[in-house]
């Protein structure tokens, strides 16, 4: 009989974000091909509309939980969480345990694997105090108890080494793949006026009260309009302030609800995309701009050059008038703009969920002690 790894799923809910989005692709990429191993799999309810009629092949079982064990729920929902990854670890203690996010780490014995997307808590405490509680005083037990450790970049690797003196044999970095189709031959012209494109929500770490200030300076000086997309952006009323009387005249957008399809199209008309984060573990949104053949703005900061490679203009996040002249220089120049494109397309061919399946599988294998 081949090995069973459960996979604690329940990070994934019913609305989009990085971390649902890697548990979603990694699954069906798991699915995809037989590995030597079976999976279960557990879900919250809130996650059935995301995987719609999906079914999971032979070697893969999905089991469901309660809706309130979802990240939808907030706080609550994060610690139900916790306490059931504690509870299907005692459970499953002679089974690998792979858990899809750090909140999941459980503390109890038996063999598990941890996926840590980021450690913006520790890096900013006073936007995430609760998970800077977590991540002081919870994760590093569970994660030196951990055979293995996944994260999606270097520089969350290194983070991580020095933050909780974990030893870099033990961090495995797994690039994800793209959420969105690779770019057809041809990218679609904006129907109405041009504009550059933000996909991030409301949180202070995703800066974009400095991406707001940063076009205010330029909006004068461009054809482009802004167009910020995100669950919640629509209602945070800091940003509506921020934004002021641009929103009025129509030179900033928000979008609160996206559907993916939604998403491509604004990945494809839009002039280029903008990412002004203060930290990222990752950065999805940078790897689908470049998979749509949408030129790159991004943060020298986190992941983002690692991600993007030679493939983005850089800015200093925390610098407005960088993330100003940089726009407009790049918003001027076609010629810039087409060859970023053209480095983007080749830069995300670098990353697939097969690669990224077959390296996780890996690591499983090595915990599961079979070759």
């Amino acid at each position: 009989m081949p090995p069973t790894v459960v996979i604690n799923a329940t990070s994934i809910g019913a609305r989009p974000d990085g971390i649902s989005a890697y548990g979603l692709h990694l699954i069906r990429a798991l699915a995809a091909a037989p590995s030597g191993l079976d999976f279960e799999v557990l879900l919250n309810q809130d996650a059935r509309p995301r995987l719609g009629s999906w079914r999971p092949p032979a070697w893969m079982t999905l089991r469901w939980t309660s809706r309130w064990v979802s990240p939808d729920r907030g706080s609550p929902g994060h610690l139900a969480r916790w306490a059931l990854a504690n509870a299907v670890a005692w459970h499953h203690r002679r089974r690998v345990l792979f858990s899809l996010s750090q909140i999941e780490a459980a503390a109890w014995p038996g063999p598990s694997v941890v996926t840590v997307h980021d450690v913006i808590p520790l890096l900013f405490p006073e936007h995430h105090p609760r998970q800077y509680h977590y991540y002081r005083h919870f994760l590093p037990a569970a994660l030196r108890r951990a055979a293995a450790i996944v994260t999606p970049s270097a520089a969350t690797r290194d983070q991580l080494a020095r933050r909780f003196g974990l030893p870099g044999e033990k961090i495995h970095v797994i690039p994800h793949g793209p959420t969105v189709p690779r770019c057809p031959a041809w990218r679609r012209r904006a129907t109405g006026r041009p504009f550059i494109l933000c996909l991030a929500r409301p949180n202070p770490t995703k800066n974009l009260a400095a991406l707001l200030s940063a076009f205010a300076l330029i909006q004068d000086q461009v054809r482009e309009d802004l167009v910020i997309a995100g669950a919640g952006v629509g209602q945070d009323p800091v940003l509506l302030r921020r934004a002021n009387g641009m929103v009025g005249t129509g030179r900033v957008a928000f979008q609160s609800d996206l559907s993916e399809g939604e998403k491509i199209r604004l990945l494809d008309e839009a002039t280029a995309l903008v990412c002004t984060s203060l930290d990222e573990g990752f950065g999805l949104p940078p790897l689908e701009a470049m998979s749509r053949g949408c030129p790159v703005v991004a943060s020298r900061a986190g992941s983002l050059p690692e991600v993007c490679g030679s493939a983005a203009a850089f800015v200093d996040p925390r610098d407005v008038s960088d993330i100003a002249s940089t726009l407009r220089r790049l918003l001027g120049d076609p010629a810039w703009r087409r060859r970023l494109a053209r480095r983007g397309l080749d830069r995300a061919r670098d990353f697939s969920w097969r690669l990224s399946a077959q390296r996780h599988v890996h690591v499983l294998k090595e915990v599961c002690d079979v070759g």
